[in-house]
């Protein structure tokens, strides 16, 4: 394990860094993502649930 960590702290090419960076933009485009389409995707599960309450409330 030390071995791994000491070649990552020894590589100086950069890969880590741009890696880094990569992960860092992915996890903003996901939050930003989610906080667009939350509402839209909540919306869409209220009008579901509620076509299903009006499918399963039968008049005997």
């Amino acid at each position: 394990m030390f071995e791994l960590i000491k070649k990552f702290h020894k590589d100086e090419s950069g890969d880590i860094v741009q890696t880094g960076i990569i992960i860092a933009l992915l996890a903003v485009i996901a939050v930003g993502a989610i906080t667009f389409l939350g509402p839209k995707i909540k919306d869409l599960f209220d009008k579901t649930g509620d076509e299903i309450d009006n499918a399963t409330n039968y008049s005997y």
